[in-house]
């Protein structure tokens, strides 16, 4: 080995203790750092801890409560206006609801009427009739022709009481050859008495025309065999001439 060579391995002798020396000197300081920075982590864990620990309990608190000793007079009538007012709108709300459901039920009632079919209208019958369209034999007079009513309780009563003239003034021109020619010749008392009629009623009237209303009539006889029984007269139709109303033979309607 020549002498730079023994003075080289020399030098590379002493460097070695110098070198380790750096190394460990760098893996303490590294180890440091890391400590440093886990110290530091846990330090934080625990505040951020602390930190969610608070803001939770403050999460699960109710709001304060202000007591009504703390407001004013003018806060406490604006909370108790607030207070009206809320239970009026809720009071609304319920009335709303109410509506509505009656409101479904009345179109469910029309959808139903409208798919059903029309109802037939009930034939009056002679306990229909109002107390003053009843009229007792004992009650009738001649009422004259202003009406249709009147002349009916006319008729009645020229024929109960055999009065010929009062019977032919009741039919209009048109009927009035034919009447005539079926009282030709008969007794008219005679006949009341066999016709027996104790009361008429008016159960219907139906407007025609401004100047013809129909009258439907049922009378009330004592037959033979003992049974007081109403019949039905055909809806007869009274016309307006001259300001009076007479008996035609027109047929009314049967709607």
């Amino acid at each position: 080995m020549t002498g730079r060579q023994l003075e080289t391995a020399d030098c590379m002798k002493k460097l070695k203790p110098v070198v380790a020396a750096i190394m460990i000197g760098g893996l303490l300081a590294v180890s440091w750092g890391q400590y440093s920075a886990n110290e530091r982590l846990r330090r934080d864990s625990v505040v951020l801890k602390n930190t969610v620990r608070e803001l939770t309990h403050l999460q699960e608190a109710s709001e304060p409560v202000v007591e009504n000793n703390s407001l004013t007079q003018a806060q406490l009538d604006e909370l108790a206006k607030l207070r009206s007012e809320v239970t009026r709108l809720r009071e609304q709300t319920n009335r709303i609801g109410v509506l509505d459901e009656e409101h479904q039920k009345l179109i469910a009632s029309l959808k139903e009427a409208k798919n059903s079919p029309p109802a037939i209208p009930k034939k009056k019958g002679p306990e229909d009739a109002l107390p003053q369209d009843i009229h007792p034999r004992n009650s009738w007079a001649f009422r004259g022709f202003a009406t249709p009513e009147a002349t009916v309780e006319s008729f009645f009563w020229g024929q109960a009481n055999g009065d010929r003239a009062a019977l032919l003034e009741v039919f209009a021109p048109d009927m009035l050859p034919k009447a005539k020619e079926e009282l030709e010749g008969k007794n008219l008392a005679e006949e009341a008495r066999k016709i027996k009629t104790e009361e008429f009623r008016i159960v219907d009237q139906r407007q025609l025309s401004d100047d013809e209303v129909a009258l439907t009539i049922y009378t009330a006889r004592h037959y033979d065999d003992g049974q007081f029984r109403f019949d039905e007269l055909s809806p007869t139709v009274f016309q307006r001439i001259g300001g009076e109303w007479k008996m035609t033979d027109k047929r009314a309607p049967n709607n």
